[in-house]
């Protein structure tokens, strides 16, 4: 409700939940026109997505999940992205990584823009997650929405990323190289608590992707999985799985040799060594960063969200 662009619908979806999340929000629901409630029983991931991009009616459709946060310019800006190339099916932004207390965590960030077509996605999956996207409806539906067969699969966990890559292999995306998305870290997320889980979904969408675009060079896979096997290392450590912790090791650069003559991987390794310093620095919060004077995030300042006016529109 803090989006400096207005003219957008609001979309609820409860996806089975228990914690009276439409009695929270009444309040905003009974004055908020562009807010609706879409209630359905529990089917996971994709299909709550999905659900949402059934029930838009706007040329443009996002996914934020409920625990990240939006820049007040995220909706403006990438919209603007879109509007302003017409082949692009979707449009993201960097994001800041944060704990539960709106603090970002220390990390560095991009030197130069990473490669963001078809085969700079499979490599890096700079999008990163779920909440940093804005996407054209119709593309979105084309490409049948997420895949729910991954939940019955037993794979659950990579949908977006099938979808950006699906996307991105018919028309390159926009970057928009702002950081405006607040993404979650957590020990309890789904990634975290089950890594062995993520892996398998990672697995499964490299061979789906492999299936579907069978011309794309070998070399990318190794590179793709020496990244996402990286991602899911601490997990694992943590966990005290030290097999796996070495099996994932041994993919990702015995059997990849030559993954440093990538310029992306190289600059991500280097993040990922830097990281491990900075992750010691402090945590400032969010709402207190700077971005050209301003302080982009200031409503976090707020105690309390006030019932906003009613308004009229929804073109996203």
């Amino acid at each position: 409700m803090a989006q400096t662009r207005r003219d957008f619908e609001l979309l609820i979806v409860n996806d089975g939940s228990t914690d009276n999340l439409e009695e929270a929000v009444a309040p905003f629901a009974a004055v908020e026109p562009r807010l609706r409630i879409v209630p359905q029983r529990n089917g996971g991931l994709a299909a709550a997505r999905n659900r949402g991009l059934a029930e838009s009616r706007g040329e443009f459709v996002a996914f934020l999940d409920a625990d990240d946060i939006w820049h007040p310019d995220f909706l403006k800006l990438l919209s603007a992205a879109l509007e302003g190339n017409g082949d692009a099916a979707f449009a993201y932004a960097y994001s800041f990584r944060l704990d539960k207390a709106n603090r970002v965590i220390p990390a560095p960030r991009w030197r130069h823009e990473p490669r963001h077509d078809f085969t700079g996605l499979l490599t890096l999956n700079s999008v990163g997650n779920g909440s940093a996207a804005l996407f054209r409806s119709g593309a979105a539906r084309g490409c049948g929405g997420f895949d729910a067969s991954l939940r019955q699969r037993g794979v659950e966990g990579a949908e977006d990323w099938k979808l950006c890559l699906q996307l991105a292999a018919r028309h390159p995306p926009m970057l928009v190289a702002r950081y405006l998305v607040g993404y979650r870290l957590s020990e309890t997320s789904m990634s975290q608590v089950n890594p062995a889980r993520q892996l398998r979904a990672i697995n499964a969408v490299m061979a789906d992707v492999r299936k579907e675009f069978g011309t794309m060079e070998p070399r990318h896979f190794r590179n793709a999985r020496t990244l996402l096997n990286g991602w899911l290392i601490p997990a694992f450590l943590r966990n005290g799985e030290y097999a796996t912790l070495l099996r994932l090791l041994a993919q990702s650069y015995l059997l990849n040799p030559l993954w440093f003559l990538s310029r992306d991987l190289r600059a991500v390794h280097a993040q990922k060594i830097a990281s491990l310093f900075l992750g010691f620095g402090e945590r400032k919060p969010l709402a207190q960063l700077c971005d050209n004077g301003t302080r982009p995030f200031a409503f976090l300042d707020t105690s309390g969200v006030a019932a906003p006016e009613a308004r009229q529109s929804s073109s996203i």
